[in-house]
């Protein structure tokens, strides 16, 4: 579908564009932040970048609305709502910073609200549960927020949460391609061109920052995307297709997963920052933080390919496949080890 691409290299060249103009405004109003604690960068680096990517993603799914069927557009209008709640969200906490206990709260309930927006217009978890209907617009709300969370955590080191934010968001694509999911392949791919277009000043030297606007948009899209994407048209085994979007996100799901169970274990408060996470430990096992980023990247890579194979596979490959990508996961959580936890 050339739609989908020419929204994916619109969102590359708004990004371009856009992303030193938001450092130069945050620059402006004082939204820098500033090294110490738990943090690697050394000197007051720009927030606010995720104000370019989400303009970079706007553009590139608006310029595909006249190709997209009438029916999908309540999707993406609700997708569009939830995330104006986010990107406002993120940037009062990037300019007033706010305490670790009230950035937890504030994110909650943007990703909370944000969650409600695509319930109430319609869109919802389908993963063949036989559940009453508040059971699964709850289940749907707890998806949107834990998805949202995990992205914005897992942005900890330079480029860690673009590249991955852009890699999910081809892999989004593509699956949608493929079932005919027009409206879901377009955003997906304009949120991959914008975060790709934001790369080249947050990697492998930072003169940017997402700020948390950036990467709880960047979280929220991914799992509102994820939720509006259909995945068992022609699959051999629906009710594993039905896995793709928990495949496409496994990075994150399993960054934050670990580190709250670290935290957890170890007595530390939850909404702590520390540098507990992968990438983290990979870099204390001897790695250059842009060796560790960029195998995060390959990992999410794997789980994307993965993604996009499940629902061809029969019951034979299946296992096999889930396999190699839970063996995968386990094997860098594994050689991230746990020195210094």
């Amino acid at each position: 579908m050339s739609e989908v691409g020419w929204s994916a290299l619109c969102g590359l060249g708004v990004a371009l564009l856009a992303t030193p103009m938001a450092a130069a405004l945050a620059r402006r109003v004082g939204a820098l932040d500033q090294p110490g604690g738990y943090k690697v960068h050394e000197q007051a680096t720009p927030l606010l970048g995720g104000l370019a990517v989400a303009t970079a993603t706007a553009a590139g799914a608006w310029i595909a609305l006249p190709e997209v069927p009438a029916p999908a557009l309540a999707a993406l209008g609700a997708w569009l709502g939830g995330s104006m709640v986010i990107v406002v969200a993120g940037v009062i906490d990037d300019l007033l910073g706010l305490s670790p206990g009230q950035k937890v709260l504030w994110q909650l309930s943007a990703a909370a609200g944000a969650g409600a927006i695509l319930v109430a217009l319609g869109v919802r978890l389908d993963l063949f549960l036989r559940w009453p209907a508040p059971w699964i617009l709850a289940l749907t709300v707890l998806w949107v927020v834990a998805i949202t969370n995990a992205v914005n955590l897992l942005d900890n080191m330079n480029g860690l949460c673009a590249g991955l934010g852009a890699i999910a968001g081809a892999a989004l694509a593509l699956a949608n391609v493929r079932s005919g999911e027009l409206a879901v392949a377009v955003a997906a791919a304009a949120l991959a061109g914008g975060c790709l277009g934001f790369l080249p000043f947050n990697w492998p030297r930072a003169r940017v920052f997402l700020g948390d606007t950036g990467s709880m948009f960047i979280g929220f899209s991914l799992a509102a995307l994820s939720v509006m994407g259909v995945y068992t048209p022609g699959a051999a085994i629906p009710v594993i297709a039905v896995l793709t979007p928990l495949f496409v996100l496994a990075v994150p799901v399993l960054d934050s997963a670990l580190v709250l169970w670290f935290r957890l274990r170890q007595g530390h408060p939850f909404w702590l920052g520390d540098r507990r996470h992968i990438s983290h430990r990979l870099v204390r096992r001897g790695m250059r933080p842009a060796a560790a980023v960029a195998a995060l990247w390959c990992l999410g890579a794997a789980s994307g390919l993965a993604a996009l194979l499940l629902p061809t596979v029969g019951p034979a490959e299946a296992p096999l496949l889930l396999a190699l990508v839970v063996a995968a996961h386990a094997g860098f959580a594994a050689a991230a080890g746990t020195r210094g936890l």
